[in-house]
């Protein structure tokens, strides 16, 4: 599916440095401009060009009302816009080409909707990029000459499954609980300034020493930013994920539940004790 994608801060009408009370008033006022109910009467293709817009209103409003996203959109901006989910897998010429291009998918406008039946839906879609990203991570384990896959650091990836809309919470869970823990097996030597043949010529020891450290960090810090960006990709999907949404909302009414049995409880409780008290009473009289 090719997309237009288009800046948050456009679809708000916002400046890039707006509060979050800017935020907020810019979003009321364009979806109840664009909202379904107030283009009852126009036309069909106006109305679902209405649809359309209220769907990036609240795209927007939902990544930057949350300052933990926002922050990490305002730093992927760029990469964001130029991108779109057919520039999908990255394609460096060495080792970085098995990371899988996540930037894309953290852009509603990627998925179409929660129809288990239709390819282009949040499930669809989403179940197609773990398995990408796993799937770069076994093919770069196998490229840097490891033979045994189950010695994959993370392996355990392969054990669970996105799912649709008829999946089972536990599965469910599993699956965020698993991945919200991502690390990546891939040495990310690619990032290396210097080359084995570089620090073979090194003049000395130290000199040898001082360039294998300077590529160790680069690799260390190369393996950061891809973990960061999975875990971003992770808290992207699930806010988006309606089964997360149910089951905090069921969470949410079997504690209120369980909270006025508890009132109730301590109320009969206390008529108890009240009672009690004055049988006490009476036969001390």
């Amino acid at each position: 599916m090719t997309i237009q994608i288009r800046c948050h801060y456009d679809v708000l009408n916002v400046a890039r440095d707006a509060d979050a009370a800017t935020i907020k008033k810019a979003h009321r006022k364009a979806a109840l401009k664009h909202h379904p109910d107030k283009n009852m009467n126009k036309s069909k293709e106006e109305q679902e060009e209405s649809g359309a817009e209220f769907k990036l209103i609240q795209a927007a409003y939902e990544c930057l009302s949350d300052p933990q996203e926002r922050k990490w959109y305002d730093e992927h901006r760029d990469m964001i816009l130029r991108g779109g989910v057919d520039s999908g897998g990255a394609d460096g010429g060495d080792g970085s080409s098995f990371l899988y291009d996540v930037i894309p998918y953290q852009y509603a406008g990627c998925y179409d909707g929660y129809d288990d039946d239709n390819p282009e839906s949040f499930y669809s879609v989403y179940s197609e990029v773990f398995k990408e990203i796993y799937q770069g991570e076994r093919d770069g384990y196998i490229s840097e000459g490891n033979i045994d896959i189950e010695k994959m650091s993370n392996i355990h990836l392969s054990e669970v499954e996105f799912g649709d809309s008829n999946a089972d919470w536990e599965d469910i869970l599993a699956f965020y609980n698993t991945w919200e823990g991502f690390t990546s097996c891939l040495s990310f030597a690619w990032a290396d300034i210097y080359h084995l043949h570089d620090i073979k010529e090194a003049p000395n020891r130290r000199i040898r020493r001082l360039m294998e450290e300077d590529n160790k960090k680069k690799r260390k810090d190369a393996k950061k930013e891809r973990i960061e960006e999975i875990c971003a990709l992770i808290r992207f999907v699930k806010r988006r994920d309606p089964r997360v949404k149910a089951q905090r909302e069921k969470s949410f009414r079997e504690q209120a539940l369980k909270e006025v049995e508890r009132k109730k409880e301590a109320e009969q409780r206390k008529k108890d004790h009240s009672a009690a008290k004055e049988v006490c009473l009476f036969f001390c009289i």
